[in-house]
């Protein structure tokens, strides 16, 4: 298990946009970083769904970047 704390950056994003779905992934909304977008923890399987997840997040709608806070790994 790999978990991480993500600034997912942007202006006017949904919280309902961020709650896509990430295969062997969950997120989970911690709240807004106002003036940046949103902070989510993440928790994925492996390093490679993770990286994934952060890639979908880079596709939603209003998302001009997302920047990784923290890292854990549990393995």
């Amino acid at each position: 298990m790999i978990e991480s704390i993500v600034l997912i950056e942007g202006k006017n994003i949904k919280n309902e946009a961020l709650m896509i779905s990430l295969s062997n992934a969950k997120q989970v909304l911690i709240g807004t970083a106002l003036g940046f977008g949103v902070i989510l923890h993440l928790a994925a399987s492996s390093s490679a769904d993770l990286g994934n997840a952060l890639l979908a997040f880079s596709k939603v709608p209003d998302v001009t970047g997302v920047l990784t806070l923290a890292l854990r790994s549990s393995q």
